[in-house]
């Protein structure tokens, strides 16, 4: 009997025992920042809710939501200790004096937001004069001015408000997320703003730990490098055209309709059936509208490299022509000076033979890196060929042209190359003719160049 009673104490008593060895862990979250996290109804939300959910099922850790009203606040209770982590966010030389990172498990795309009528911007190095919103606290905030330290920076409270600036004309474009900035512009109905450009930093999302729970993160890589592709596409389709509903608590409604007569239940009954059906009807529909819109962003995609050099990210020899033909029925109606530079890497084939092709395609990214830096907002950039690159100036006449070429000439003299290599180039230069077309207009800028490199290259030469 003694051995029966001990028996019941221990099985009661395992419930007990397995709680104990489950450590609870505080998070806290970026309550407005959808799809990838936010908090609705006081319930955590988005892409990150769903990676917990994985986390959950794999570690033996409760986790429990910290609530928070603003990315700020989630940020100072991580810095004084009353979250433990935080789910989804970059690594930055800032945060890493206070929190240690797991392995990237999220991958998304920065784009850039301008007005409708502004022509594509093909990275930050195009920004100009322009005026860049970036929301306060966010990784981007450190990492775009140690990059770009030239470009001008409006610092905004939310991805919101910056999408609203850029609406009302006070900024000329603003950088985000393309998964939540897609969101908001669809949720804030703004018509006359677009996705306009893609930046070179990506988002590279993580777990962050306080530097007391630094020993956590080998455990929770494990479980991340475990995560397979097929979990990773269903979150991201599940939350790639996500809208943000509030939901009202029905709970008085419910024990109200428990104490209806049967009749009125038959009723209910079958008034659910229709709305279960209907609801199906509008999951099958979104379904249909996601895969509308991800073929969309995959047409988006083939087109920018349909119509871009691979290596350097430049226009190719296609999209030039395309555009130069524009271009030249424009002219024929307006009487307006546009300009041609045809521009060649001076002993290129030396370089390659001398440090090998793998140099030699570095070389040629860091020169168009330059040659955009020193164009306007408007000028046209493409490789041509090769070493060969060639640039419509429109609006511009020859002096315009020639100090401009000048001015590329300087910069590339006195930039760093890898390994320390001289670099110097030959431009030729035509100004459009009455009676040019273009195949006598590029030839005219192709003669040009020729002579320049001729008479010892590191040159200019205008055409007749």
């Amino acid at each position: 009997m003694k051995k029966i009673v001990l028996l019941f104490l221990f099985i009661i008593t395992l419930p007990v025992i397995a709680q104990q060895d489950i450590k609870t862990l505080k998070y806290c979250v970026d309550p407005d920042w959808m799809p990838f996290e936010g908090v609705v109804n006081g319930k955590h939300t988005g892409i990150a809710s769903d990676y917990l959910e994985l986390f959950s099922q794999s570690l033996p850790y409760k986790f429990i939501l910290v609530s928070t009203n603003s990315w700020k606040e989630s940020t100072d209770f991580l810095k004084s200790g009353k979250c433990d982590l935080t789910l989804m966010l970059n690594s930055s030389a800032e945060r890493e004096k206070y929190l240690t990172f797991s392995l990237p498990y999220f991958f998304g795309p920065n784009v850039l937001v301008t007005k409708g009528g502004m022509p594509f911007i093909q990275d930050l190095t195009a920004i100009g004069d322009m005026t860049l919103g970036v929301v306060s606290g966010y990784r981007l905030l450190e990492e775009i001015p140690m990059y770009y330290p030239e470009i001008k920076i409006k610092v905004l409270s939310s991805e919101e408000a910056g999408l609203l600036s850029v609406n009302q004309g006070d900024i000329d474009a603003f950088v985000g997320s393309l998964y939540s900035i897609n969101l908001s512009i669809n949720t804030l109905n703004l018509q006359s703003v677009k996705i306009n450009g893609w930046i070179s930093l990506q988002d590279k999302l993580r777990i962050g730990f306080t530097k007391p729970n630094a020993h956590l993160t080998p455990i929770f890589n494990k479980t991340i490098e475990k995560i397979s592709s097929k979990q990773h596409n269903d979150i991201l389709m599940r939350w790639s055209d996500v809208r943000v509903v509030k939901q009202t608590d029905y709970t008085v409604l419910y024990y109200f309709i428990s104490g209806m007569s049967l009749l009125f239940i038959v009723f209910l009954w079958r008034y659910l059936v229709s709305i279960k059906i209907s609801n199906a009807l509008k999951h099958k529909n979104k379904e249909l509208e996601q895969i509308r819109e991800e073929l969309l962003f995959v047409n988006k995609e083939l087109e920018y490299l349909s119509f871009h050099d691979n290596l350097t990210n430049l226009y190719n020899r296609h999209y030039f022509m395309s555009t130069l033909n524009d271009h030249l029925n424009q002219l024929a109606r307006q009487e307006i000076d546009s300009c041609i530079l045809m521009v060649d890497l001076d002993f290129f084939k030396k370089i390659n033979d001398e440090f090998g092709h793998a140099v030699g395609d570095k070389i040629l990214q860091q020169f168009s890196a330059l040659l955009l830096n020193a164009l306007r907002a408007g000028d046209i950039a493409a490789r041509w060929g090769g070493e060969e690159f060639v640039v419509l100036l429109p609006e511009t006449d020859n002096n315009s042209s020639l100090t401009l070429a000048k001015r590329l000439i300087e910069a590339v003299e006195h930039h760093s190359f890898d390994l320390n290599i001289n670099l110097t180039i030959s431009i030729g230069v035509s100004q459009f003719k009455d009676n040019d077309t273009i195949e006598s207009w590029i030839e005219r800028a192709d003669t040009a160049l020729y002579q320049a490199k001729n008479e010892g290259r590191n040159c200019i030469k205008e055409s007749l």
